[in-house]
């Protein structure tokens, strides 16, 4: 089925207000929305690429070096929908004295004060030189669920796996859509060693003992990436001045993307809005 994307914005030298709306996506595969505009300045990607983004997918990768005059993005995401859901119970049906009564969806986490969106990841474009990349992430497996739910990485980071339960798990992430490895965590077994993540993508990371595990990363080309939290802010600082193409992506209702204009010495606000799927 089609989607139909609108994109309004209205930029000024420090802020850039998006709507949009689709209908849920698979959430490993996130679809690509047409580029459409409406009216005056707009704030949609172009159909070819940065310079500086092709830059990076052609060179010899990210660089760590110093940012002259830094700026700062932060960005508010919110949820437009009524009634806000409330995450549910998951059915458990193994492991059940442990498990039972502890597992509830995450796929829509929503403030009910702020209308926040927690979750979203916010992923800047084209930068091939800035700050030092995170050395590691870590994934634990936690009263039968992954957490944290969701995380970003940055491709070289190494991931390091936990086991809180006293029960088998097996760690299966899919990285980019193939697997990237499968670990057995039995009850106080000691964490394997840290794996380097090879390449940048959606990072899906399941359970093959407890079906209804599923967690996600998201591994970028460059460290300038970064979730909301419960009250759907976040800010990435750091960053060196320059326009760059942003995506943002959620698990259950997709991308969005633009382009935002990063000042010396300045924060950038970015606010976008989601709505419920169709």
């Amino acid at each position: 089925m089609k989607s139909r994307w609108l994109f309004v914005a209205r930029i000024t030298s420090l802020s850039i207000v998006v709507s949009a709306c689709q209908p849920k996506p698979s959430p490993a595969t996130p679809p690509q929305p047409p580029r459409a505009a409406a009216g005056g300045q707009t704030d949609t990607l172009k159909e070819e690429p940065s310079k500086a983004a092709t830059a990076l997918k052609g060179g010899s990768g990210y660089v760590v070096a110093p940012v002259a005059n830094p700026g700062a993005l932060v960005a508010k995401v919110s949820f437009t929908g009524d009634p806000i859901p409330e995450p549910l119970p998951v059915q458990v049906n193994i492991d059940v004295p442990h498990c039972g009564q502890k597992v509830f969806t995450e796929n829509l986490l929503i403030d009910r004060e702020t209308r926040g969106l927690k979750n979203v990841v916010v992923r800047l474009e084209g930068i091939a030189r800035g700050k030092p990349q995170p050395e590691t992430v870590t994934v634990m497996n936690k009263d039968c669920a992954f957490q944290p739910h969701v995380s970003v990485a940055v491709k070289g980071t190494k991931i390091i796996l936990k086991n809180a339960d006293p029960v088998l798990h097996t760690t299966h992430p899919y990285l980019a859509g193939s697997s990237f490895f499968n670990l057995s965590l039995a009850a106080g077994d000691e964490p394997p060693p840290a794996r380097p993540i090879p390449k940048a993508g959606l990072m899906e990371i399941t359970c093959d003992v407890h079906k209804w595990m599923r967690g996600y990363m998201y591994v970028h080309t460059n460290p300038y990436v970064e979730l909301t939290d419960r009250t759907g802010q976040l800010k990435i600082a750091d960053i060196p001045p320059g326009r760059y193409p942003y995506v943002a992506w959620h698990e259950s209702l997709g991308e969005k993307r633009g382009e935002v204009e990063i000042v010396a010495g300045q924060s950038t606000q970015l606010t976008l809005e989601y709505s419920p799927p169709k």
